[in-house]
């Protein structure tokens, strides 16, 4: 009885229990306003992620001389004129198909013939016909004897589905409303900030906007090259095999890209449905491929090597996160839920009593030695990222010395990989460097820019060395 006493009376217990409801308490509240607030809550956060897209190129404008509204205007209007252009084309295109009633017609009788066939094959067939209790002889009937649709041409769902694409225009006034008053507000909010909370606690707030920022601006970055990269080489794909609408289902796997995981594959299912219908099978199998093998190198692999882990998220929280949003706000849902968790992440990370939940959703509980390799992957350590590493250095209880071993040897295999050789990763070998065999040579040798070959030996040496110190 004395020992459950002391549990209950235990204050770390006490305020993770308290932290862990109050917790659920916010996020369903939370839940309760995205449910209940749609019209006005999806707007806005469209409008933010507009923003965070546009940032990137703002700051770029800045840094050379541009006024900071000058900079976003510049960028807010050529993106308006990239997205209207491409709106438009794939609009016509769409338009052009829906009025084409002799190639919908010819898709339908394409369509019930292979599925006839498909329905006379040896071990396919009988188990489709047990299936299909009706004797239709078209697909669209088929469907409807199993429940699934009202028995019209398969093709109508296309056509409805293409139609409401014009519905998306219906909130693009209010998304950019929202859009201006957030970048008129975007360089007043830090002034308000330290005048709300003067002292240490502005500094910090500092700290967390600026982690926010450049994560998602590093993601926002990383998945609209990738997705450009991959809707570009997907409609020379889908051109180049004769599918029709192929600039719509471009466009439709770019924004499909900002979905982690499935959005790629889902953006594939329309072309592989048409290519179904008109291509015949060894065609068919080489478009899968081709769709298939594009996606794979842009997000698996270019993807990786670009952003590394920038993103730390559990891939099943990301799926479950993924299928919540589409429940709760369906397309744009998927497309926005990322960055806004990532925002939530890094505000978990940056509050003590929450720390431990940020954890759980990680991708995983690095090193300080991974952690440093993921953070020089670029040559430069950002503000945020240097408070992610100094919080883990205090967390695991590492010493200044050790960490300025890491973050030499870190440096070293990273620059080794790359081949070329910046700033701050120089000042990071050198200072663990000092007194080893090679710290002549590489103060000699080790420049910034492309690697020579005779400072390699060097590095790898101080690598080994540092390796062996560590061990001993």
């Amino acid at each position: 009885m004395g020992e459950i006493s002391n549990v209950i009376l235990n204050k770390p217990f006490h305020r993770r229990v308290a932290t862990t409801s109050h917790s659920m308490i916010i996020i369903a509240l939370a839940i309760l306003a995205l449910i209940y607030l749609e019209t006005v809550l999806k707007p806005f956060f469209i409008a933010m992620a507009i923003y965070f897209v546009l940032k990137p190129g703002a700051d770029k404008l800045s840094d050379n001389g541009f006024p900071e509204f000058l900079s976003f205007l510049t960028m807010l209007l050529l993106a308006v004129l990239v997205v209207t252009s491409t709106a438009f084309f794939a609009w016509s295109q769409a338009q052009d198909f829906t009025d084409d009633e002799e190639r919908l017609i010819e898709y339908d009788h394409k369509l019930d013939r292979k599925w006839n066939n498909l329905k006379d094959l040896p071990i396919v067939g009988p188990l489709l016909k047990d299936l299909v209790k009706g004797d239709s002889d078209t697909v669209g009937g088929d469907l409807e004897d199993v429940g699934v649709g009202s028995g019209g041409p398969v093709t109508g769902v296309l056509v409805s589905m293409l139609s409401g694409i014009g519905g998306a225009l219906t909130t693009g006034i209010t998304v950019l409303f929202f859009l201006i008053f957030i970048i008129f507000e975007a360089h007043l909010l830090p002034g308000r900030i330290d005048r709300a909370w003067p002292g240490g606690t502005s500094h910090r707030m500092e700290l967390i906007t600026t982690q926010i920022q450049e994560s998602v601006n590093t993601y926002i970055v990383v998945k609209t090259g990738c997705g450009f990269g991959t809707a570009l080489l997907a409609g020379i794909i889908m051109w180049m095999y004769g599918i029709d609408l192929w600039f719509v289902w471009a466009v439709m796997t770019f924004v499909f890209n900002y979905v982690p995981y499935i959005g790629s594959l889902i953006a594939t299912v329309p072309p592989i449905f048409l290519g179904l219908i008109i291509l015949t099978p060894p065609h068919l199998m080489m478009l899968i491929f081709l769709l298939l093998l594009n996606q794979q190198v842009w997000g698996n692999y270019i993807e990786t090597k670009w952003a590394g882990r920038a993103l730390d998220l559990s891939p099943v929280v990301l799926l479950l996160l993924t299928a919540f949003s589409f429940w709760l706000w369906g397309i744009v849902g998927m497309v926005l839920a990322v960055p806004l968790f990532v925002i939530v992440k890094i505000v978990l990370e940056n509050i003590e009593e929450t720390r431990p939940f940020a954890i759980l959703i990680s991708e995983r509980a690095p090193t300080l030695e991974e952690a440093w390799s993921d953070a020089l992957r670029d040559g430069v350590l950002s503000v945020g990222e240097t408070r992610k590493l100094k919080d883990l250095q205090k967390m695991l209880g590492v010493s200044d010395e050790a960490t300025a071993l890491v973050a030499g040897r870190s440096s070293a295999a990273t620059i080794l990989k790359r081949g070329r050789a910046k700033q701050q990763e120089i000042d990071f070998i050198l200072l663990a460097a000092k007194g080893t065999p090679q710290e002549s040579n590489l103060i000699d040798k080790l420049l910034i820019g492309r690697l020579s070959k005779e400072v390699r030996p060097y590095l790898k040496d101080l690598i080994a060395h540092l390796i062996d110190d560590e061990e001993e």
